[in-house]
């Protein structure tokens, strides 16, 4: 069975409207399918509503049958249904098995601590920071504990909130068995995804954010003098490299893959998609820096390629590269577009066709990793994804921790991130416990809250920064929402429960793009339950406010003076981890034109994306969450410059696979490129101006050199080519 085939650059945009309101549409509904690869964050939305939804009434049913308070179950149930619902993200039906096994085990020992200790209110609170500590700790364990972690904490939490006596221990004991078991069986239904399905979805979105850089790069041709058309098309090529690494991730699981092809295939056809956007977009850099060179019909030529590449037929894209050959021979950068453009109408061909290539077809040794690993079943993703989403920093963050050179004088303790991250979860909490309850007695619990969720998902101290403003950010503008909502659905408990519900979707639709999103649904949606309680009154949403405040500041100040994990530090490591890849992806390319082809550098490039990436969510955190000065250009500086290099690097890499060729003069290039690579990656801080030298000795000897035997063999032209480039970059990045 082939793949199904998606809208595409082979797909005729309807014609209707203005034309600058046809684009306008265009664009938005690329970037809304762009948006959400895979559709992940609309089904975790209608997975959460279902789960809680239908949770609630199994509760119902349970709490009637057996005489117990409803809303003690239900309000459990619900709680234990939103977590396992957007958490547990198996890939296996035996997996999720083994994964709820221990839901209902976590759950209840949380309850039951909660309930035991609450009787005396210095042993709850003293339990409450003890709980805090183990469930971040257990995050050492793996993906699957910080779900049990989290469970357990909620499990406690909820029996403070709800005050449930010690008789009640079996009602409640039961409450969460039913919840578990009907999630589980959600979960193992109706809630289980198709792989291949989610594959072919992410494919939409990989297509959509291409046709965004298109857009992008038309933006560039109309305004070449501007700096906005030029960062956002670098911002597209980002969040295309992001959907390339998710589709990577979703590749672990052999399902994902259509009949007749192989995932090292689809890994491949993906990076070739990265590497004709790159040359796409470097090509219209290059023309908008010399449009007053160009012709004008050369100019309304290159626009009318990029118009049907992105929204023509493929006939009409094929048409216009056919007419821009004719001026390849005075113009570079239209020769790199055309190229680029054959090369993306090639890609799109082949996936609709179901025909991807092979990449050692044509070659007598047929021993190539990328065959060898799709033959024998041990096939690695790159990247491995946390409930169908890209992982965050805490792999950068707990290099750095266990690195003594990053480690600042007054942070000496040696110890992992998650066990600093549970010292400071409990410190925050004991502190948020003493100033929430001087806030108020009753409600001390939404500033511990908050300050706990501070570690969760945040691995350094601009991540903890951000998460506590954006929390508070959004529990405000939450706040107003809340009361002006609540007073139009008192009385209408039907008005309320839809209301409820679609905070439910919102807040998870919006997880992994604004925070503050979320948090302010998450408000609406408090506001709804206390409508429902007859409990609602302002005071009480103004009061939770103060608490979250509180709580936010609790936690950004004891990620900053206690056991910090630096963003800077952490964006070093980063920014060495990438290096150190390039330089193992040099020399592999190296190994690779001396026919030693043991290496896989397919797998190489899409570890140097991981790490791109990695560096753009480090720097990001360094300029956002940065308490003092940051100089956001040169951080934009650099950016780009590690971005050209990963670009250059991918390419060639490519090229190399591609080619049977042997070249000793390219191989001890790429070698001493590594070399450089190590060196820089070595350094801790600002390279010394010698590094700088060096690197620019290096540079001339590279490019005098790749550009002879350009020269002389222009079988090597491409790879020569790429050679020098990463040269270049790698001089620039060594400046002070």
């Amino acid at each position: 069975m082939h793949p199904p085939t998606v809208p595409g650059w082979s797909r005729v945009l309807p014609q209707a409207g203005s034309g600058r309101l046809r684009d306008g549409l265009r664009d938005s509904r690329d970037r809304l399918i762009a948006s959400d690869p895979g559709l992940g964050r609309l089904r975790q939305g209608l997975k959460a509503v279902l789960a809680v939804g239908t949770t609630v009434l199994v509760e119902l049913v349970y709490a009637r049958a057996v005489g117990g308070p409803v809303t003690l179950a239900v309000l459990l149930g619900a709680i234990v249904a939103m977590l396992v619902s957007t958490l547990v993200s198996e890939p296996s039906r035996t997996k999720t098995l083994g994964m709820m096994a221990g839901v209902p085990v976590a759950a209840t020992v949380g309850a039951v601590l909660g309930v035991v200790t609450s009787a005396q209110h210095v042993l709850g609170l003293v339990t409450f920071v003890l709980v805090s500590f183990a469930a971040v700790w257990v995050r050492r364990f793996g993906p699957r504990w910080f779900t049990y972690g989290f469970l357990a904490w909620q499990g406690f939490f909820f029996a403070l909130f709800l005050h449930p006596p010690p008789a009640a221990l079996p009602f409640l004991i039961g409450a969460i068995a039913v919840a578990s078991l009907w999630v589980g069986l959600l979960l193992l239904t109706v809630l289980r995804g198709n792989p291949q399905v989610r594959l072919g979805r992410t494919v939409d979105a990989l297509r959509a954010r291409s046709r965004a850089a298109i857009a992008a790069m038309l933006d560039v041709l109309e305004d070449p003098d501007a700096n906005g058309p030029p960062r956002r098309l670098r911002a597209q090529l980002v969040q295309l490299s992001e959907i390339a690494l998710l589709m990577d991730g979703q590749l672990a699981d052999p399902r994902a893959v259509p009949s007749g092809l192989r995932r090292g295939q689809v890994r491949r056809w993906t990076v070739d998609i990265e590497i004709a956007m790159d040359e796409a977009a470097a090509a219209v850099v290059e023309l908008a820096q010399h449009q007053a060179g160009l012709a004008a019909p050369v100019r309304s030529d290159v626009r009318q390629l990029l118009r049907s590449l992105g929204w023509g037929t493929g006939e009409q894209a094929h048409r216009w590269v056919r007419a821009l050959e004719q001026e390849t021979s005075h113009a570079p950068g239209v020769r790199r577009l055309v190229w680029a453009a054959t090369d993306l109408l090639r890609l799109v061909e082949q996936w609709d066709s179901g025909q991807l290539d092979d990449p050692r077809a044509s070659r007598a040794d047929a021993q190539d990793p990328l065959d060898a690993t799709d033959a024998d079943g041990q096939f690695e993703p790159v990247i491995t994804l946390f409930a169908g989403n890209l992982p965050g920093s805490a792999a950068v963050a707990s290099s750095v921790v266990e690195d003594e050179s990053a480690r600042a004088w007054w942070s000496p303790a040696r110890l992992k991130l998650t066990t600093r991250q549970a010292f400071q979860a409990a410190l925050a909490a004991a502190l948020a416990i003493l100033v929430g309850e001087a806030i108020s007695p009753q409600r001390y619990y939404w500033a511990v809250i908050t300050a706990f969720i501070a570690f969760t998902g945040a691995s350094n101290t601009g991540e903890t920064v951000q998460r506590g403003v954006a929390r508070v950010a959004g529990t405000m503008a939450g706040l107003l929402g809340a009361i002006a909502l609540a007073h139009l659905t008192t009385g209408h408990h039907v008005a309320a429960l839809a209301a409820l519900f679609a905070s439910i979707f919102l807040a998870f639709y919006l997880q992994q793009l604004s925070y503050a999103a979320m948090i302010f649904f998450i408000t609406l949606l408090l506001g709804q339950m206390y409508t429902l309680l007859n409990t609602f009154t302002d005071a009480v949403l103004v009061l939770r406010l103060e608490e979250t405040a509180a709580g936010a500041v609790i936690g950004v100040l004891v990620s900053i003076f206690v056991l910090p994990t630096g963003t800077r530090a952490t964006a070093r490591a980063a920014r060495s981890g990438f290096l150190g890849q390039l330089a193992d992806l040099m020399d592999g390319c190296a190994d690779h034109l001396r026919l030693d082809r043991n290496a896989d550098l397919i797998a190489l490039t899409v570890g140097l994306d991981a790490w791109s990436r990695q560096i753009v969510n480090t720097y990001r955190a360094v300029a956002r969450g940065g308490l003092m000065g940051v100089d956001r250009v040169r951080l934009r500086h650099r950016l780009s410059l590690l971005g050209a290099c990963g670009a250059h690097a991918r390419a060639l890499a490519a090229l190399v696979t591609e080619s049977d060729v042997a070249s000793a003069e390219l191989a001890d290039a790429c070698t001493q490129l590594a070399a450089q690579a190590r060196r820089l990656a070595d350094l801790d801080a600002v390279p010394p101006r010698s590094e700088l030298e060096v690197a620019v000795a290096e540079r001339e000897r590279i490019t005098s050199s790749v550009a002879a035997l350009a020269d002389a063999d222009p079988s090597s032209r491409a790879a020569s080519i790429e050679v020098g480039r990463v040269a270049d970059v790698l001089a620039l990045l060594a400046a002070p």
